[in-house]
Order: structure tokens, then sequence, then C-alpha cells
């Protein structure tokens, strides 16, 4: 005990020492967050005697803090009162200011105290005195804990401490909070991964105690197809005597609670008697609430057991395990790299390409990738070889076996394929090359391949096979082994499945863009006296139908009608309306003149076709063409979309103030009309709000960088102006994230010819 501590000091600072360490025993215990925060609260209050303690949150931008939990009055106050405080960051406030300093802030007299404004006033609080210290971990501020005197206050250095070391505590909580959150994330990423491995699949459906195993989980469990019968007792039977009740009860177990079963069990195979240790993952499918099937997979990790058993006596073969260890490494950089490569792209001929270039040289000598093709026939598809002749004698031991009818071979690629059966083929001979030959000729080309090992699995994307993966070892010392098969039908499994999304990829895609060119005019009109052109961009990376579009219709005798409009979302619902926009407005210009009265008869379809939350935005013109060289009248209405803008032949650029209610939305929309007279050399555009709305990081393209654009293409004719624009939006943004429409009108000057 120092001589400048009283008693009574020593014991306040005792008890502020354990309230500290309470409340950090809470954060420990993983629980609930909020009770831990009105906890912490609750001891700065008590230990302090203060009646307002608070614990705000800095925002995103630093700009502001946020209410996050409070004593107010002795009080605590309700999550949902305390986030409506916003408190402004920097010297506005002596918690923005704690935030600037990084460090605990103490006030005797919040009134006098010219370092920051004293706000406390503002939020109800009768406070002369504070302490404010900031929360957070690492170098990541997080939010301010602030403690309030009702009277001024000589604060001792113990309190300043105790509400940093409160603060403290409180920050390493929500901290923990945090990584449980990513823990538990990666958890649930790691089931996935489980999920897309080659273990043995299966399920027991629970009202006919029926158990059906894959084929690689009958390997496991040792049992032949034909004679097992399925039943739940003789799949018990397989287990060890010895852990049947245990595995009964923790199944037992998972049905009454959560549904998620993991057991790690010996089994007794049948067919060899070997005793196998086995791990398995399951999952309780229910159907309204009635449990009806568990569904899993099951993994053998006998050899994992034996090395933790016999650690003492794999010390003795080191160098045989580093060499597995490197072959295991190998493995896992084949299936990185190949898995890197198979989703680097949706184009089927670069994944199949990829394929063959991923096995050879480390998984392979040779390998071919064969598919079907529209006729339903087996073609070679990709193929690479350490050397040119290795593979030049494959394809003439092909060609060979396709001319005998399909014998005279050492497999067969289209049982693989009609089948789904692998071939593996550890170990080669002459023997086997004087079988397969027909002739000496034919023996000579066997024997000069010289093929020791091979591999032959089908390629299967969600339950269909798509072709066949071909794996030759030809070089003395290689042969493969099982676990090789293993990782090749891996191998075969991501580039069917990649090769699959990449068909279907271009399918949707091909869809798409049919639909969407349907939706679009094929061509423009050619009119005397006017320019036309237009440029159309879905956004990039997307191939969702685009919810812009633009048309122009014949509308009377040298009166053309001009439409450029924007539904709201993307893909077939967005197709729907906007081609019953389109229609719409085709239909209306028929019975009406006035452009205003066309978006309203549009609206009335809308909404007499529509039946849910779908609008659209469209801006319409009536174009009246007069003799060549003379101006030309325009009617310009718009319904909710981007200001028209009207190019000068002078260079002058203005935007045209037309805008009404957009379509889709209630009856009867205001909207108005503004009529315009275009010189020879005068242009109005249409666009969509792709345009103005275009990103760079938080900044938008806007208007005024639009009317400069227009400003520089006076000279230009309408293919220049709809390309300029085009060229300033794609140069200006970061990435496309929305459709871009632009339609271009301009008047012609007279011909010399005329």
């Amino acid at each position: 005990m120092t001589p400048h501590r009283s008693t009574g000091e020593w014991s306040l600072a005792v008890r502020q020492q354990a309230s500290v360490a309470r409340v950090g025993q809470l954060g420990l215990q993983g629980g609930d967050l909020e009770e831990l925060l009105g906890a912490a609260l609750s001891a700065v209050a008590d230990t302090l005697g203060v009646r307002n303690v608070a614990l705000l949150e800095l925002l995103a931008g630093w700009r502001e803090l946020q209410g996050r939990a409070a004593i107010y009055d002795g009080t605590p106050i309700t999550l949902d009162l305390v986030q409506k405080v916003r408190v402004p960051a920097g010297r506005e406030s002596m918690p923005g200011y704690t935030v600037m300093q990084a460090g605990a802030v103490m006030s005797e007299d919040l009134l006098a105290d010219q370092r920051f404004r004293a706000r406390a006033a503002e939020y109800g609080l009768a406070a002369q005195a504070a302490i404010t210290a900031p929360v957070g971990w690492g170098e990541r501020p997080w939010g301010v804990l602030c403690v309030y005197s009702d009277v001024v206050r000589a604060w001792t250095d113990d309190d300043v401490h105790f509400v940093q070391s409160m603060a403290n505590t409180v920050g390493l909580a929500i901290a923990r909070q945090r990584v449980e959150h990513e823990l538990r994330d990666s958890s649930a990423r790691l089931d996935l991964s489980l999920g897309a491995g080659g273990l043995g699949a299966w399920t027991w459906d629970m009202s006919s105690d029926f158990v059906e195993l894959s084929a690689s989980a009958q390997a496991i469990y040792g049992v032949i197809a034909d004679e097992f019968d399925g039943s739940g007792e003789q799949v018990l039977d397989l287990v060890h005597p010895d852990d049947r009740a245990v595995l009964r009860g923790e199944v037992y177990e998972a049905l009454q609670t959560s549904g998620e079963q993991h057991n790690v069990y010996r089994i007794v195979r049948p067919n060899d008697g070997e005793l196998r240790w086995v791990e398995s993952w399951g999952r309780l499918l229910t159907d309204e609430g009635h449990p009806y099937r568990l569904v899993g997979v099951i993994s053998d990790i006998t050899e994992r057991r034996l090395a933790d058993e016999t650690k003492e006596a794999l010390l003795a073969r080191e160098q045989r395990a580093r060499v597995e260890a490197e072959h295991a490494r190998e493995r896992l950089t084949l299936l990185a790299e190949a898995g890197a490569r198979f989703s680097g792209s949706l184009d089927p001929e670069v994944i199949l390409a990829a394929l063959p270039e991923v096995c050879v040289p480390v998984l392979a000598d040779v390998c071919l990738v064969d598919v079907f093709d529209d006729h339903g026939e087996l073609e070679e598809a990709a193929a690479s070889s350490r050397d040119e002749q290795s593979l030049a004698d494959v394809r003439e031991l092909r060609r060979r076996r396709a001319a005998l009818g399909g014998v005279g071979g050492l497999w067969s690629d289209r049982n693989v394929a009609r089948w789904g059966e692998r071939v593996f083929e550890p170990e080669l001979t002459d023997k086997h090359f004087q079988a397969a030959a027909s002739d000496e000729e034919h023996l000579a080309l066997f024997r000069r391949m010289g093929t020791r090992s091979a591999i032959v699995v089908p390629l299967v994307a969600r339950g269909r096979i798509m072709g066949v993966l071909t794996v030759i070892l030809n070089r003395a010392g290689r042969h493969y082994e099982p676990d090789d098969l293993e990782m090749v039908e891996q191998l075969a499994a991501r580039a069917a499945l990649a090769l699959d999304n990449g068909r279907l990829f271009e399918s949707r895609n091909r869809v798409a863009q049919s639909l969407q060119a349907a939706l679009l005019p094929p061509a423009l009109p050619e009119i005397d006296g006017l320019g036309l052109a237009a440029r159309y961009r879905v956004a990039e990376a997307d191939i969702e139908i685009g919810g812009d579009f633009y048309d122009v219709m014949e509308v009377g005798e040298r009166a053309w009608g001009v439409v450029v409009g924007d539904v709201c979302g993307r893909g077939p619902d967005a197709a729907a309306l906007t081609g019953l926009v389109r229609h719409s407005v085709r239909t209306a210009v028929v019975r009406e003149r006035v452009p205003s009265r066309v978006l309203a008869q549009t609206n009335d379809a809308v909404l007499d076709q529509i039946d849910d939350a779908r609008f659209c935005t469209a801006a319409y013109l009536r174009v009246e063409v007069g003799n060549p060289g003379e101006s030309v009248r325009v009617v310009a209405s718009s319904a909710g979309h981007p200001r028209p803008a009207v190019l000068r032949g002078d260079g002058q650029a203005e935007l045209v103030d037309c805008a009404g209610l957009l379509l889709g939305v209630v009856a009867s929309p205001a909207l108005i009309d503004v009529e315009l007279l275009l010189r020879p050399g005068d242009s109005v555009i249409l666009y969509t709000d792709g345009v103005t709305e275009a990103r760079q990081g938080k900044e938008l393209f806007g208007e005024v960088r639009l009317l400069d654009a227009l400003g520089t293409l006076a000279d230009s004719d309408a293919e220049g102006i709809a390309a300029g624009i085009d060229a300033a939006v794609r140069t200006f943004q970061d990435d496309a994230n929305d459709d871009v429409a632009i339609l271009v009108v301009q008047v012609l000057p007279e011909s010399p010819a005329a």
C-alpha cells in the first residue's frame, strides 16, 4: 500500500478491479453479448456511483456514433430506444473527441471544457462531469464507453483507469463474438467442402428401415451389392460388437436432439474379415417437422487411427512417410490447381483443354478427354502427352480398335461412357498386349506405346455421363495405386461439373441474348431528314435479360414516335414487362398524338395487366419532320425517366424538363408535354439511368458530365454522338453494374444535291 492512497481509496480500487474481473469472466463464458454489455454498464454505474452510463458504437465512415447500450437515470434503456441516439464525431462531442485522441478523456467540468462541444444536455442528461474511454481491439476503434456525473467531480486516476479497463474488457468481448461468428462461418464452409469430396454416401429410410449405400460406401464396408439386402440390421451387423451399443445410443440421441450425427466406430468387413475404423456424418431430413430420412457420408479412417496408435513404429519408416507426404502434397496441389483452372472459365472448350494440361506430366504420361457429340458419339475433345509419339500411338491404337469393330483394345472407352464403369489397370504386361493384339503389327504398336498402367473414368455431372477421362503411364518405374484412382475420379468429377456449368451458362446466355434481341427493334428505320443511332449495353458479367429498351415507330405522315424506357428488375419478369410496355406504346400511338396521352394509356395497360409492384420509366418523343433542311417539331414527355438532352449545332447542350410520374404506380399519373424546335444540325438524345448513374467509386457520372461530353460532339453525326456518349461512360466507370441504352435523333441539313 502506497502512502498516497487512503484505506477508502484502496477499497474503491479493489472494487473497481473486481468489477472488471467479473465482466471479463462473463466475456470468457461466451454468453449473450447484450447481457454482457448490460452487466458492464451496471458495474460501472454501481462502482463509480453514477446514474448515467452509455456505450456508443462508431458507425462506418467515422462521422457518427450510435447508441449501443445505456443506463439512464439508473435504469437500463432498451436497445430499440438507445439505437436512436446519434452523436457526431470529432470535436463536436466528447465521445467523438475520444475517438480522435485514441485514449481515455476525463472532464471534471463539462461546461467549462473547451476541448470539445458538450452535448449531454441535448440528450436529456444533467451531466456536469464525465469520463470517456475508447472501445476496440488492436488498432481498430469500435466505439466509446461514456460515464457521466450529475455534479462537477474530480475524477481520480483510478477512476479513469477503471473506465478504460472496462472499455478494454467490453472490446475484447465484442471481438470474441465476432471471432465466434467467423468460426461458425468457417465451419459451414468446411461442411460444404466435405460434401464435395469423394466420400462414401449412405441413406437410411426410417419408415422402412432401408439403408442405401453408394458404391464407394459399399467398398468401405466391404459388402457386395448382390449380397446386401439394405436392412438396417445388416448394416449394424457390420459394426464391431463392442461398438454397436454406443453407435445405437449416439444415433438415437441425434434423432432426439439436433438431427446432426457424427460417429467414429469399427467395422468388420465380411469380404475379408478385416477390422477397419470409419468416421460417419449424418443429417436428419424432416417433412413438415416429421423426420423421415437420415442421410450422410462415411470415410475410412483406419490409416489415421493406426497412425495415432503406431506413431513410434512409423518413426522407423520416416523416409517412406516423407515420400507419402510429398505425394499427398502434390495431390492437394494438383487438385487446387485443377479447381482454379476449372473455375476460371465458363467456356467448355477452355475447361476441356485444361483437364489434360493439369494431368500431364504430374499424374499421367498421356491424357485424353472424350465427350459425346451432338449425335451421341464419343469424340476426342482434348489431349496431352509427354511426347508426340506416345499420343500418336494411342490415337493409332484407337483407330485400329474402331476398324476392328470395337475389339482389340486393353479396355473399352464406350463401356465406361455407356455404363459409368471405371477402368483401373494398375499393372499391364506384355501378356495383356498379346491378348489384345489382332496381329504382329498391332502387337508391335502396343509394345512401342508401352502402356504400364491406366485409369479410365466417366465424366459425370448431376447424374449425367458427359464423356470419358483416360490417363496412361508408359514410362518405367511408375504405376497407378488405388489412391490415384480416387484422385482421377475427383479430377473428373470437378471437370465434369465445371463443363456442365459452362454448357448451362452457354445455353442460358443464348436464350437471354435471343430474348433480349427480340425485345429491341432489329434495325432503326431510315427517315428522310433525320439521322438515327442507338447504343445498347447489358451490364458486364451478367447474362440476365436487361431491363432497358428503345423503339422507333411511324405514327403518322412524316411523324415518328421515339421511346426509351427502363423497367425495374432483370430477367424474365423484366422481359415480360418490357414486352408489355413496347406493345402498349405501339398500340397507344394509333389512337393518341400527344406524348403524355401515349404514356398515360401505357400506364393504364401496365396497371391492368401487372398485379405486383413492378414499374417502368419511359421518355417518349413525337417527331414531326418537315421538308429537307427545315426545322423539326418535337413534343417530349417523360414518366419518371432521366431528362432528354438537346445538343444544338453550335455545341450548346441542355436538358429538357418534361418530368412526370413513373408508369405502373398510380392511375392517372401527372404527365406534361414540352415542345421543342430542332434546327438542322440539332440533336435530341434519350438515354437510361445507366448513363447518369455510372459509378467511379462513390461518384456518379451525372448530368453535368453528360452535358460536357455532348458539348464536344457538336460536329458529330448521330452515330458519332451515340458512340461518344457510350465511350465517355465506359471511360469513367469502374465497372458496368447497370444496363445502358442511348438513342440519338439528329435533324440533317438539306443535302446539296437537293
